[in-house]
């Protein structure tokens, strides 16, 4: 049970490698990325409850955890442009622009807010082009927030902090 966490929160690295390999499959498989989306962040839910709960040291993927889910939302990214659903030169532009924005302010709330809209980016596409997929997620979204209200009052607020220690840090400079 003390490595239930990191099993959950490595699975996100195997379900992102799943997600692009979708990818070779075209756009039929966009149901199953928005059903693997769905486990990715299920996953993400359950492993800091459970982290939280055993109340230890954080090991090196407890450490990374934030860096496995932007590998999963990366995927998804990947799986789109792979099927035709978001061009490559904008998705390409996207990512080179959020890159130097994430190395050159090194800030979460930074990632995060570039990661915002790629994270929104298969529901969208999957309203138009799979409803029924986009209808499920919609639904787990809701559930999602009803279970874990506070933590998502609690990424809120992080990035919130995060974002006013950035502008006081570029105030400074």
């Amino acid at each position: 049970m003390t490595r239930a966490p990191d099993i959950l929160t490595a699975s996100r690295g195997a379900i992102a490698v799943i997600i692009v390999a979708l990818g070779f499959l075209g756009p039929s498989a966009l149901g199953w990325v928005i059903f693997l989306t769905m486990i990715g962040w299920t996953t993400d839910i359950l492993d800091g409850r459970l982290a939280r709960r055993q109340n230890k040291t954080p090991t090196w993927i407890g450490e990374h955890e934030f860096a496995f889910d932007m590998l999963m939302v990366f995927a998804a990214l990947c799986y789109l442009v792979m099927t035709g659903f978001v061009p490559l030169l904008p998705a390409a532009i996207y990512v080179a622009v959020a890159s130097l924005f994430i190395v050159v302010f090194q800030s979460k709330s930074v990632t995060m807010s570039f990661a915002f809209p790629i994270v929104a980016l298969p529901l969208i596409v999957a309203y138009f082009r799979a409803p029924r997929a986009a209808y499920i997620y919609i639904a787990w979204i809701v559930l999602a927030l009803l279970y874990d209200w506070r933590r998502f009052f609690g990424v809120v607020r992080e990035f919130l902090e995060n974002i006013k220690e950035l502008y006081k840090r570029l105030s400074a400079d």
